[in-house]
């Protein structure tokens, strides 16, 4: 299953803006940040094994001033969706359907009680410790989420009752953090985090509430579902190493920068490709390949700024490439690509 790079991009500005040396430590996995490309996806794995040499030995509480950097726009058509929903009880269904489309990596369900309404997230991987990290943030951003939404709408949060799955802060300046964010009306040690609220709030209506508009961004919404959820019949690791490589839009990682993200030593990579008949090489090539056509796809970049993006230091270099993987030039291609978008929009 794969998602978009923005929840981990959210993930690593928190860590950055709680102190933590991210940057260093993406830098010796061969990242860097400011390279990484926001319309990337990557499959859940790769992001986790990423995000546990980044956040090792990171205490999990922290996890709930990161959560904080989470931000509306980074839903993009799924906010609109939500928007233009009709009513409260919609938005929140559309919501747990397209859930793959938020940056949290647990469950999101629905519970109706008597008089009360619960919005509940169930963490995964909690007994560890970058599970109990990254559900501490992402329990806070969908926090801050509602607290947006809240806002928008007009109602307030302090009437939120807050269940989180954390045992107590034994440290009394870390339980008053929480008591500041989340409000008194807060309790620790349930089997999972839930935000209730009055039931009579799933009647209301979105003030944005358009019908129409609402259809398009659910095709939207739709269409990119499919796209996460396509898969290949490439293995687990050709998969990792090719998300690994189409994350950023400048920099690609060497394999010694690829076995230190998978903890995996560089000889081990070599042979279980070699197996699968490929190399880190042809996996890095082929991933050049798909960089060129969707850089020559956007007419913002030139040829020299493109061949700079792929890592080529002469723009000779990548025409000479991409005539060899494609039979013309990167010019050929950006004029008859150019003219088949102009032609199909006539």
């Amino acid at each position: 299953m794969k998602r978009s790079v923005v929840g981990l991009i959210y993930l690593i500005q928190g860590m950055q803006q709680a102190g933590l040396p991210v940057i260093e430590r993406l830098q010796e996995i061969g990242i860097d940040f400011e390279s990484l490309d926001p319309e990337a996806t990557l499959h859940t794995e790769t992001e986790t094994q990423i995000l546990s040499y980044i956040a090792h030995g990171v205490e999990p509480e922290v996890g709930l001033s990161i959560g904080q950097h989470y931000a509306l726009s980074g839903y993009g058509p799924l906010l609109m969706c939500l928007m233009t929903a009709n009513t409260v009880k919609d938005a929140i269904l559309i919501g747990i359907k397209y859930q793959q489309l938020t940056y949290l990596t647990g469950e999101l369900k629905l519970q109706i009680q008597d008089q009360r309404i619960g919005l509940i997230y169930i963490p995964r991987d909690i007994h560890q410790q970058i599970g109990l990290f990254r559900a501490h943030a992402e329990i806070s951003g969908t926090y801050k989420f509602l607290r947006d939404i809240y806002m928008m709408m007009g109602l307030s949060i302090s009437n939120l009752t807050v269940d989180l799955p954390f045992d107590v802060p034994k440290i009394g300046e870390k339980y008053n953090d929480f008591i500041h964010y989340y409000g008194r009306d807060l309790h620790f040690g349930a089997p999972y985090a839930a935000f209730w609220s009055e039931r009579h709030v799933l009647d209301l209506k979105l003030a944005a509430a358009d019908p129409i508009t609402h259809q398009v961004y659910i095709k939207q919404c739709e269409q990119r579902i499919k796209e996460l959820q396509h898969t290949d019949e490439a293995t687990r690791l050709v998969q990792t190493i090719e998300d690994y490589l189409m994350l950023q839009s400048v920099h690609i990682p060497s394999l010694k920068e690829l076995a230190a993200m998978t903890n995996l030593p560089e000889r081990t990579i070599r042979h279980h490709l070699q197996q699968l008949q490929t190399s880190f090489k042809d996996i890095r090539e082929q991933v050049l390949k798909k960089k060129a056509l969707h850089l020559l796809g956007e007419s913002k970049y030139s040829i020299e700024m493109i061949a700079e993006r792929l890592g080529y230091s002469e723009t000779a270099g990548f025409n000479h490439a991409f005539k060899r993987w494609y039979g013309m030039s990167p010019k050929q291609y950006q004029r008859e690509h150019l003219s088949n978008v102009d032609d199909s929009q006539k």
